[in-house]
């Protein structure tokens, strides 16, 4: 299989530590969703989005959630990163989708702060972004295991979802990290320790 985007992107790393963890071989092709890249992506997935996962068969696979729910239905019992049903299951998607939300806004604020002409800079819009984000690690760092993983005796996909979120806010947005996490970088720490997610790691 072929994983096309950067670690940069949370999404195609979220996809990269979850095929790791699953023991799944995966070639990378770590392009971007700028200038040439963008065309030789467009000939992988035509709306020029990473993620995209070209299965053996050739098929396509676009969009982290739906990449990540393909891996978890053709996995073997002893892969799976979700809980299979009831209370634990809904528990781990709902950190999922809280540090999803959260580590979309980073991304928002690369584009709005980093890319975007100074003289376009729409301040309320950016103060907002930042107020998510920092929002969002707050209800993170109140949901993370004051030790160990959400996953019992190995990481899951909260923990994947969780620990990409706090990285990629680290990385692009600092300033907005400087807060009281103590247990958000505890599990960044203990993660990053583990090759799927260090050897993926944005500031790598």
């Amino acid at each position: 299989m072929i994983l096309y985007g950067r670690d940069l992107s949370p999404f195609t790393r979220r996809v990269a530590i979850w095929m790791t963890l699953q023991g799944r071989a995966v070639e990378r092709r770590k392009i971007t969703v700028a200038g040439e890249d963008f065309e030789q992506l467009k000939t992988v997935n035509p709306v020029g989005r990473v993620p995209a996962l070209v299965l053996d068969d050739g098929s396509v696979l676009v969009e982290s959630a739906a990449i990540v729910d393909w891996l978890e239905d053709t996995a073997d019992e002893g892969q799976r990163l979700l809980p299979a049903t009831g209370p634990a299951r809904q528990d781990c998607l709902q950190h999922m989708a809280y540090a999803q939300s959260t580590a979309e806004k980073p991304v928002a604020f690369v584009y709005d702060k980093v890319r975007r002409p100074e003289e376009f800079h729409y301040l309320p819009w950016i103060a907002r972004l930042e107020g998510q984000v920092r929002a969002g690690l707050a209800a993170l760092e109140d949901r993370v295991p004051e030790a160990g993983w959400f996953g019992g005796d190995a990481p899951n996909g909260a923990d994947i979802a969780v620990v990409i979120a706090w990285d990629m806010a680290t990385t692009v947005a600092p300033h907005l990290t400087e807060g009281p996490y103590p247990k958000l970088a505890r599990l960044s720490a203990e993660a990053n320790a583990m090759p799927a997610f260090g050897d993926t790691h944005p500031g790598a």
